[in-house]
């Protein structure tokens, strides 16, 4: 399919036949609208090409039927070295804005989006998880859950039978949002992760038992307690009350 400036150019061809004929140029136009339809030239556009063929070598032939190169604004907006520019200050700071690179280069925030966009990068938020984790832990969280199936496998009662518990330190800090965490990155990027726990300036002990069902007790221990065994078994006297208030399953005397 024909481009509109294939269609112009082809237009101008026909114009110039036509002026060496001794057409004027509103005869022109109306030639050519039979022709082109809609796509014909407006009658400016003629006059001006046939004033241009009869002011000029007609022996120069191709050279008429094309625009001349003019000055004004270049028709590759996007230069390399802003490309390069704008890749520099994202691998130095991924979480930097297009504000930001904009006012750097000196350049519309329009044109940062196509850099930006021309260099593969999208921004994406770090993948939030529950904790950071060694190969060792999570070796041991394997065996654990291995040897924990097997026992279910014998016995498809048993895990209703569990009730277990951990500690952890509740953290008083204002965690970084998701929008906040977002960075740069390509499409094969690695994704960056985000901690759930992390330190910060206060925190407090809390205690957590659950079993098939769900959270059973959460006991935070006051702050300034002594964690010795005595703050264990009153916290296991807690959950024992617990169990009788939120199970039927008789409770051992001995906990």
């Amino acid at each position: 399919m024909a481009t509109h400036a294939d269609v112009c150019k082809k237009q101008r061809a026909v114009i110039e036949v036509l002026v060496l004929e001794g057409e004027s140029a509103a005869a022109i136009h109306n030639r050519l609208k039979n022709v082109y339809g809609d796509n014909t030239l407006d009658v400016s556009n003629v006059r001006r090409w046939v004033r241009r063929i009869k002011g000029s070598d007609s022996a120069k032939g191709e050279a008429l039927l094309v625009d001349q190169p003019r000055s004004g604004r270049p028709a590759h907006a996007v230069p390399d070295i802003n490309l390069k520019h704008t890749d520099e200050l994202i691998k130095q700071n991924r979480k930097i804005r297009i504000t930001e690179i904009s006012e750097a280069l000196d350049i519309s925030r329009g044109s940062t989006d196509t850099l930006v966009s021309n260099l593969g990068y999208s921004k994406v938020c770090a993948k939030c998880v529950p904790r950071q984790l060694t190969d060792t832990m999570k070796q041991q969280r394997v065996e654990a859950s291995t040897e924990l199936l097997s026992m279910h496998a014998e016995d498809e009662t048993f895990l209703q039978r569990i009730t277990t518990g951990d500690e952890t330190w509740v953290h008083h800090y204002e965690p970084e949002s998701k929008r906040r965490s977002m960075e740069w990155r390509h499409a094969d990027s690695p994704r960056k992760k985000k901690f759930k726990s992390q330190p910060s300036a206060g925190k407090v002990m809390a205690t957590v038992f659950w079993d098939y069902q769900g959270v059973i007790l959460i006991d935070f221990m006051a702050k300034g307690t002594t964690i010795n065994s005595e703050a264990y078994i009153e916290t296991l006297r807690k959950l024992k009350t617990r169990i009788k208030r939120c199970t039927t399953t008789p409770v051992p005397t001995q906990v």
